[in-house]
């Protein structure tokens, strides 16, 4: 146990109170005419330095206090994301994948996010699903869509590589026949004024309808850090969502996410949104129609 910090306070203690003590009665006994300012200018300087070691010891003190303070919020917070991660994976223990897929990292969709998005899945037992950016949430989705009977997954990636990736993991788990990764070029689209980077709709998912579930996880923040590049998304496939369409977006504790959702429901007011508490912030977009408004 560290006790130099009750020791310093102690002392900090006592010099503050001989400064300030001090330099009282010595200014009211010149001002008493019980002594000359020149006789106590030496006590005053003294007191003054006193003073000076008190703030400074005051000031380090608070600084290293606040040191600790973060530093013990920051392991809370990585022992609440590693709680929030094992309780995904245990839920999503019933699914039988072919190998452990690789929840979590800089890119990848985390398991309390894959927890939730089993969970929609099931409940809402889409056909035809749109993912912007494809990853471990392909897989995933090809695999329930599979165990369900049927359906198809649709993932738009810009990057080639990754693209590719996602197509090997999708061979080897033998998912061919539940999910297609379509490459494609971000490129300028104009909405309401103004210009997004975002992903130019290959044909084969301009003939696409009646979309029962939309992921928005692309196209990456970095690519515009300041800006809102997955806006587009609501905007550019309202006409091609079902009637009871929901959206997923992941991310959503980020302020642009939430910034972009806050935009979408300002402009589609027939869509009602719902945060979820997850590591990355999970927030889920349902259609309101006549068959499930409350």
């Amino acid at each position: 146990m560290n006790t130099t910090f009750p020791h310093q306070w102690a002392m900090l203690r006592v010099c503050l109170i001989l400064s300030v003590g001090g330099g009282a009665a010595t200014a009211l006994a010149a001002a008493m005419g019980l002594t000359t300012y020149t006789a106590v200018a030496p006590v005053a300087i003294l007191l003054a330095g006193l003073g000076g070691v008190a703030h400074y010891w005051k000031t380090q003190h608070i600084e290293i206090t606040m040191d600790q303070f973060h530093n013990a919020l920051r392991r809370i917070s990585n022992v609440e994301r590693r709680v929030a991660e094992t309780q995904g994976l245990v839920q999503l223990g019933s699914i039988n994948f072919p190998y452990p897929l690789p929840f979590g990292g800089d890119f990848a969709l985390t398991a309390d996010a894959a927890a939730v998005l089993a969970r929609q899945i099931a409940l809402r037992q889409p056909k035809v699903v749109l993912e912007l950016g494809s990853g471990v949430s392909t897989i995933l989705v090809a695999k329930l869509l599979q165990d369900s009977g049927g359906g198809r997954i649709y993932s738009l990636d810009h990057d080639p590589s990754w693209a590719a990736e996602t197509r090997r993991h999708i061979g080897v788990a033998g998912l061919q026949d539940y999910a297609t990764v379509l490459e494609t070029t971000l490129k300028e689209q104009h909405i309401d004024g103004q210009t997004f980077l975002w992903y130019d709709i290959p044909p084969e998912l301009e003939r696409l309808r009646q979309i029962d579930l939309l992921i928005v996880d692309g196209p990456p923040q970095h690519l515009d850090p300041g800006g809102l590049p997955r806006y587009p998304a609501l905007p550019m496939l309202l006409s091609q969502l079902s009637e009871n369409a929901e959206i997923f977006v992941d991310d959503a504790k980020r302020p642009t996410e939430q910034e972009m959702v806050r935009l979408w429901l300002e402009r589609f007011p027939g869509w009602k949104g719902q945060m979820i508490k997850t590591v990355p912030g999970t927030c889920l977009l349902i259609r309101q129609t006549s068959s499930n408004k409350p």
